[in-house]
C-alpha cells in the first residue's frame, strides 16, 4: 500500500514538496532534466530559490487547460478507466521517503482493478523534430518522471495523455500508455540514480556536474 499525506492548500503542499525529490525534479537528479543536476541541488539545500514560472504564459496554459484534458480523457475512455483527482495528495516512497510526487490523475482499470498514473503533459511543436520527439514515445525528461511517479506510488500502469500545440494553432491530442513491467530497469535506475544524488543533498556536498542532453 502506497503512503500518502494529504494538505489543505497549495501553499502547505508547496511548503512539503521543498524538501523532497519529486517524481518531476527525477530527470535533472540524473542530469536528464530542465534544470543542472547541481542548480536542484542547490535548491534543495536552499542556496537557490527555485525559479517562479507562475507567470510564464505555457507554465499558465498548462495549469488551465489540465482539468479539462482530465475530464475529456474520462469522458472519452469512461468504460475503461475510473479516474481520481487529489490536487494536494503527496506520495511518499514505503522505503526512501524523500522520493514523492503528487498525480495529475490517478486511474482504475476496469478489465482487472490495476491502478495507473495519469499524467497531462501540454507541447508546442515549431518543427518536425519537435514533433518527432513525440512519434511512439514520449520526451526523455517525461519518461523519468513517468518511472519516478511508478516508483513511489507502485502502481500497475501509466498513461500520458498529451496536447501538441502546433504552429497554425491547430492542436493534437494523443495518449501514450506504459506499463510497469515493460520499464522495470528504467524505474531501478532511476531508484539507484536518485538515492545517490540525494545522498549529496543530505552530506551537504556539491554533486559532481552530469551532461545535460
Amino acid at each position: 500500500m502506497s503512503q500518502y499525506v494529504e494538505y489543505d492548500s497549495y501553499s502547505e503542499w508547496l511548503k512539503a514538496r521543498r524538501n523532497t525529490l519529486g517524481a518531476s525534479e527525477a530527470a535533472s537528479a540524473i542530469g536528464i532534466g530542465f534544470m543542472s543536476t547541481i542548480d536542484l541541488w542547490r535548491e534543495k539545500t536552499c542556496r537557490k530559490q527555485p525559479n517562479d514560472l507562475s507567470e510564464n504564459e505555457r507554465v499558465k496554459y498548462g495549469i488551465a487547460v489540465e482539468e479539462h484534458l482530465r475530464a475529456l480523457f474520462q469522458a472519452q475512455f469512461v468504460n475503461k478507466y475510473q479516474v481520481e483527482y487529489h490536487a494536494f495528495r503527496v506520495y511518499k516512497h514505503d522505503t526512501y521517503k524523500f522520493m514523492t510526487c503528487t498525480l495529475d490523475g490517478e486511474l482504475i482499470r476496469l478489465s482487472d482493478g490495476a491502478k495507473g498514473v495519469w499524467e497531462c503533459k501540454t507541447a508546442w511543436v515549431m518543427s518536425k523534430r519537435d514533433l518527432d520527439e513525440w512519434n511512439g514515445r514520449i520526451k526523455q525528461a517525461y519518461f523519468c518522471q513517468i518511472c519516478a511517479q511508478l516508483l513511489v506510488t507502485n502502481y500497475d500502469f501509466a498513461i500520458v495523455t498529451v496536447q501538441l500545440i502546433m504552429p497554425d494553432g491547430n492542436s493534437e491530442i494523443r495518449h501514450y500508455n506504459i506499463e510497469r513491467g515493460e520499464v522495470k530497469e528504467d524505474i531501478e535506475y532511476i531508484k539507484n540514480e536518485a538515492i545517490k544524488f540525494w545522498r549529496y543533498v543530505i552530506q551537504d556536498k556539491q554533486p559532481p556536474q552530469k551532461l545535460m542532453l
